[in-house]
């Protein structure tokens, strides 16, 4: 009998212990995570940085973001590597990206003003779709909490980063992920205030997801190259 006691005590304990299972969102969820891309718009500026896996190695990027203009500046490395396309300075919008290559510039203000080689922003090599990703963090207008409420967007566990509590989120599966849909999510870490502090998202057949990190601007919205100006 004490032995079924002891048992049954230690199965508790490793229930009690146990990992949360990922479950869909309540109403408070679902809202923090509808205005999460437009809390980063009303903001307009946050620094953030990025590790991009790719097939030429891993690479870092750090730097700001203009959600309002949809315009990204950062500097780049490449673990490993310091040929001159390993690292340089990017920017770029929706449309087209802007490499100025050379390893060990900063970010600085205003960009460099020379040397700068523009192409179209293409679907496809993980790059470019980290650089998508981090402009598409911000939108205008809050999204559908309903529909939110309605899809496959999942709350994962409870966190924290550095010292602030967040809430992970899985967010809907997209429509057209038909092999290894759980690898086509979008994971955010959202704080209690609805801010996004990181995101992690698979890009192409990558093992290790990009992962992005926020942090409050601390400068103002970067100032576009004359090919970007409007």
């Amino acid at each position: 009998m004490k032995r079924r006691t002891a048992l049954a005590v230690v199965l508790l304990v490793a229930a009690c212990g146990a990992d949360p299972q990922p479950r869909p969102l309540s109403a408070a969820e679902a809202e923090r995570l509808a205005l999460a891309r437009f809390a980063n718009y009303r903001f307009r500026t946050a620094n953030f940085t990025a590790t991009v896996p790719t097939g030429a190695g891993r690479i870092a990027l750090r730097g700001r973001v203009d959600f309002v203009e949809h315009l990204g500046y950062a500097e780049m490395s490449t673990d490993g590597r310091q040929d001159e396309a390993s690292g340089g300075l990017l920017q770029w919008t929706p449309a087209a990206v802007a490499f100025r290559g050379g390893p060990g510039q900063a970010a600085a203000d205003p960009p460099p003003p020379d040397r700068w080689q523009y192409r179209p922003l293409q679907p496809g090599p993980e790059l470019d779709t980290a650089l998508r990703l981090v402009l598409g963090l911000g939108a205008d207008r809050p999204d559908n909490v309903q529909l939110l409420r309605q899809s496959s967007a999942r709350w994962v566990r409870a966190d924290t980063i550095g010292d602030v509590a967040v809430d992970v989120i899985d967010g809907p599966r997209p429509a057209q992920a038909t092999e290894a849909p759980e690898a086509a999510r979008v994971r955010y870490w959202l704080d209690a205030a609805g801010l996004l502090r990181r995101v992690e998202a698979r890009v192409g057949d990558r093992p290790d997801p990009v992962v992005v990190g926020f942090a409050p601007a601390t400068s103002p919205p970067p100032d576009p190259l004359a090919a970007f100006a409007r």
